[in-house]
């Protein structure tokens, strides 16, 4: 009785925050509720830190959409959800099962539930037996409104008297809604799993055991660790050769030549990424196994491990060029990218370097990889890039393309407006910008209080004032 109450609870709450409404804050309220009920309902949760983990994610999550209120805050948020949803049956899983799970979980939970019930709870018995109370309801008021539909027809003083009732107070759309609710809560605080997935996923093991070594064999791997050992010192040598020319590079001002500075950066983290993956793809098939455990490997280990390391100050040389390059000619999202895949590559030598110095498999690296995307995708949204990139190049930039800069969103609309008011002195398409203020102005008033966002509580009052085209008033 008291989980209906609570998912009957859960179901208006959320026709509350989202019927008629725009995503803001119904949706930090809403994962508040989801996480309540769900401890509430399945208290055996509170003690599964890969739940707890996932439930703080998703809180994090849509913190960002109620601050940031972007696309990719909304389209992460959704998927933490996911991720959230996954962590409540499956323990211990990887973020890719867990997002299986999840949509089987928020999709058909309570239906699993139902159809495999758990043995070990005891049934409760009741004094009434709701389910029949709730069929009986249906079917004879769905009755009543047939037959009094067809007396209607046969009678027309009966018939005047149905026509006259009014049933337009009942809105159909917020019962939907209501529905929906009730049918995410219910499924989200059921018991379900993909049981074959995330039981295979739980048990696969993530380190390698040392098998027995032949003198067959051992031939063999001394061949591999020999081919590895010279590819590598080959590799590290050409690295060493590359980082030295890339130092001389970063010496000689490169802000001078901005096209061929563009050309390093973005064919350079094409190149490196290539260069990466081929590398750690040669470095994986030879640790693949019993390399790991032969005796005259430690040359290879070292050359692989000075390998990472100069692969990491590489990274870090492209980093700071891509710095440079947007200090000097301003920020855009592809180099806002190339920052985020450097990430991923530096993330990748580390998961690399522990896959080899714990002598572990292939799943530890995808089980790794993965988890640490996904929590960078969540630190990523946390920032509203449009506004982010429109005041540093407004502010750090001599010559900033403001025409770029009105090709984003609206959410930048107030800084557009400030800069222009602040140089009436610079050419510059007034008219699009005062447009575009006018339309964060509209966004912004259009916010209730369940899709209020952090700018509408920081703005909440907005002067709107005409700016005029330079040319125009000479």
């Amino acid at each position: 009785m008291k989980n209906s109450i609570i998912r009957c609870l859960g179901a208006i709450l959320f026709s509350l925050l989202f019927y008629g409404q725009s995503l803001g804050l119904n949706m930090l309220l809403f994962s508040i509720i989801s996480v309540v009920a769900v401890i509430i309902i399945r208290p055996e949760t509170k003690s599964n830190k890969s739940f707890l983990l996932a439930a703080g994610l998703y809180l994090l999550s849509t913190v960002f959409v109620f601050t940031v209120n972007s696309l990719l805050a909304i389209t992460t948020c959704i998927l933490a959800f996911i991720v959230f949803a996954g962590s409540i049956s499956g323990i211990k899983n990887a973020v890719y099962v867990q997002w299986l799970n999840g949509l089987y979980q928020s999709l058909l939970g309570a239906l699993h539930s139902t159809m495999n019930p758990n043995k070990d709870i005891p049934k409760v018995k009741s004094n009434h037996n709701y389910k029949f109370i709730i069929l009986t309801t249906a079917i004879v008021t769905t009755l009543v409104v047939v037959f009094a539909m067809l007396y209607g027809k046969a009678n027309p003083i009966l018939g005047e008297w149905i026509a006259a009732i009014n049933l337009d107070f009942i809105n159909f759309n917020w019962i939907l809604t209501t529905a929906m609710g009730y049918y995410l809560i219910i499924n989200l605080t059921s018991k379900a799993e993909l049981d074959v997935l995330t039981t295979i996923d739980r048990n696969a093991s993530t380190t390698l055991s040392e098998q027995p070594i032949s003198d067959i064999k051992a031939t063999t791997l001394n061949r591999e660790q020999l081919l590895g050992t010279i590819l590598l010192g080959a590799l590290n040598a050409l690295i060493i050769i590359f980082i030295t020319t890339d130092i001389w590079y970063i010496l000689h001002d490169p802000l001078a030549d901005a096209a061929t500075l563009s050309n390093t950066v973005h064919d350079g983290v094409s190149a490196l990424i290539t260069s990466i993956i081929i590398a750690i793809t040669t470095i994986l098939i030879l640790f693949r196994g019993d390399l790991n455990f032969y005796k005259k490997s430690e040359t290879l280990r070292r050359f692989t491990y000075v390998w990472i390391a100069l692969n990491i100050i590489i990274i870090l040389f492209t980093a700071y060029k891509n710095y440079m390059y947007s200090s000097g000619f301003g920020l855009t999202y592809k180099r806002i990218g190339v920052f985020i895949y450097l990430a991923l590559c530096i993330a990748g030598m580390i998961t690399t370097y522990v896959k080899i110095a714990r002598k572990l498999n292939l799943l530890f690296m995808l089980k790794a990889n993965t988890r640490t995307a996904f929590v960078l995708v969540i630190m990523i949204s946390s920032f509203s890039w449009d506004r982010v990139i429109t005041t540093y190049n407004l502010h750090e930039v001599a010559s900033p393309d403001v025409n770029y800069l009105l090709s984003m969103g609206s959410s930048n609309g107030d800084i557009l407006y400030a800069f222009a008011k602040a140089h009436p002195e610079k050419p510059m398409n007034r008219t699009s910008i005062q447009h575009r203020y006018e339309q964060w102005q509209t966004s912004l008033s259009e916010e209730t209080w369940q899709s209020k966002t952090l700018l509408g509580l920081l703005n909440p009052n907005t002067s709107t004032y005409e700016i005029t085209d330079t040319a125009a008033r000479n």
